[in-house]
């Protein structure tokens, strides 16, 4: 009897860490999505700053540098940055909601688990 006991608990315990293993998984997954979001948003950000770098050298050298805060393709390399940041920042807000519901639902899984025991 006691061996069957010992059984059990191992059976258990390879369960519940599973499940655990499984949800680290998910976790990671969805956050490494993200990073290669965030990733490809950064470049896109430094893209638009190497232009808007480029066009405002060619109006110092022009000497119209003045001219570099109407220009068209700045202001839309301004615009496409702002935009980028938004989607970082709505991107930082998705990991960090993703690791709160991580650590929210592991000690859910351990009263639970602790319950089922008893």
């Amino acid at each position: 009897m006691d061996r069957d006991n010992v059984w059990d608990k191992i059976k258990k315990n390879v369960r519940e860490g599973a499940a655990v293993s499984i949800e680290k998984i998910e976790e990671y997954s969805k956050i490494g999505k993200l990073k290669i979001e965030e990733f490809a948003a950064k470049k896109k950000i430094e893209k638009n700053c190497v232009d808007i770098g480029e066009r405002v050298f060619d109006f110092a050298e022009s000497g119209k540098l003045a001219d570099a805060a109407n220009d068209l393709l700045v202001k839309k390399a301004i615009e496409n940055i702002r935009t980028l940041n938004q989607e970082l920042a709505a991107i930082d807000k998705k990991m960090k909601a993703i690791s709160e519901d991580a650590r929210k639902t592991k000690p859910q899984t351990d009263d639970t688990a602790d319950s089922a025991g008893a």
